[in-house]
């Protein structure tokens, strides 16, 4: 989406609700010569958080957009993260005793996806459904996705002979300082999650351990290939760099 469709789309909704620039304004809690800047196009001079309280006031979402070479290029280069994170949390379930089921794919009644990691714990019967995410972004589709996820995951686990008697949900975000506190500012969404660091390591090795959904923090192993994002950029050196200056 471009910087002056985005400007007609806060229009058009700010004319929907019947507000003045002025009090779309008030209920972004930015200025109203703001507001006037967005709808004429010059979205770029505003922060990104700026632009999605406005779209937030006007019930609305705006949604960053990342594309780079070719098609599924940037997927590929981002799934390197989230391989190590399923491989991960799939090791600790396996020397737990758990039967673990990486990228269990399903269709079941018109609804297709697949769970990062579908794990089963033959004596409780326990069956966990793993969200493993690198980061959290999109709040409400994260824990939405996991929901949906829990639900039809009895019905999954079946075609591998895997009765449950207990589904447990759980979400496993790549350590970092922003994805924590992305998690604190959303603390009332994330509330349900009561198995949380130690204690939703005590429910790996114990699955009897009461609680409805596990929330936990994985540092990402050391490997001797950087992992997407950390490769350290130094600066040229040589005939080559010195014709670039």
């Amino acid at each position: 989406m471009d910087d002056a469709r985005i400007g007609r789309v806060i229009r058009v909704l700010r004319q929907r609700h019947r507000w003045r620039q002025v009090d779309l304004a008030r209920r972004a809690s930015t200025s109203d010569s703001a507001i006037s800047d967005m709808e004429r196009g010059h979205v770029g001079r505003y922060t990104i958080a700026t632009v999605r309280r406005v779209f937030h006031a006007l019930d609305a979402r705006a949604e960053l957009f990342a594309t780079w070479g070719g098609r599924g290029d940037l997927d590929r280069l981002l799934d390197i993260d989230h391989a190590l994170l399923v491989e991960r949390w799939a090791r600790l379930h396996q020397d737990a005793g758990w039967d673990v089921w990486p990228e269990a794919s399903y269709s079941i009644f018109g609804e297709r996806g697949r769970i990062d990691l579908l794990s089963f714990h033959p004596a409780t019967a326990v069956l966990e459904v793993a969200e493993c995410k690198t980061g959290v972004w999109d709040v409400q589709d994260t824990t939405g996705r996991l929901d949906a996820k829990v639900r039809l995951a009895p019905e999954v686990a079946r075609s591998r002979g895997w009765e449950a008697t207990r589904v447990v949900g759980a979400l496993v975000i790549a350590d970092g300082r922003t994805a924590r506190r992305r998690i604190d500012e959303f603390a009332a969404t994330f509330s349900a999650f009561d198995l949380r660091g130690p204690r939703g390591m005590t429910f790996v090795r114990n699955p009897d351990t009461p609680g409805r959904a596990v929330l936990v923090f994985v540092l990402l192993p050391r490997t001797t290939r950087r992992r997407a994002g950390e490769q350290r950029v130094t600066a040229r050196t040589g005939p080559q760099a010195r014709s670039q200056q």
